[in-house]
């Protein structure tokens, strides 16, 4: 009944694997996302539609988001439907760039098929990651506000809620 020497071995090497799990996903805890309010100035850039054509990013004369993702990220994957939903919501008030990095359009072309993107959608690519490298993005997603004259105003790195009220708070300030 107690056990014996086979049990503890059994419970030493449970312990010990629970001990190597924490040490592999510790820095994972910390990819929570992290807000910045202030950004600092970002550079306008170009990146190229489906098409090859260049877009201006963030949108001219509109609040814009501006997310960059990929389709191997699964925080990118996961807080998609949510930020497709904010155009919706907020209409013609904003502007949604999502921005694919460094990856092929036949793939990101794929994806967005088998995710089922909202209709219109345009897909925006920054196939060298020079867009990225510029902005400092370093974290996937990472979602930067831009008020209407093209001014950052928030920073949001890692997987977000965009449906709670802290996320409409931030939405919001690129009107204020």
């Amino acid at each position: 009944m107690g056990g014996g020497p086979r049990m503890m071995q059994g419970t030493e090497r449970l312990t010990r694997r629970a001990l190597v799990a924490s040490a592999v996903l510790a820095p994972f805890a910390a990819l929570a996302a992290q807000i910045d309010t202030a950004p600092g100035t970002l550079a306008a850039l170009s990146v190229a539609d489906a098409e090859g054509r260049k877009v201006p990013v963030p949108a001219a004369g509109r609040a814009t988001i501006v997310n960059f993702w990929a389709t191997w990220c699964p925080p990118c994957r996961a807080e998609m439907p949510l930020l497709q939903s904010l155009p919706d919501f907020y209409g013609d008030k904003l502007s949604l760039q999502l921005v694919n990095f460094k990856e092929r359009l036949a793939t990101v072309q794929k994806y967005v098929r088998e995710a089922g993107w909202a209709p219109g959608q345009p897909l925006l690519l920054d196939p060298m990651g020079e867009g990225a490298a510029a902005w400092g993005v370093k974290q996937f997603p990472t979602t930067v506000g831009f008020d209407a004259r093209g001014r950052a105003r928030w920073r949001v790195r890692g997987e977000y809620d965009w449906t709670s009220p802290e996320a409409a708070r931030l939405v919001e300030s690129l009107w204020s």
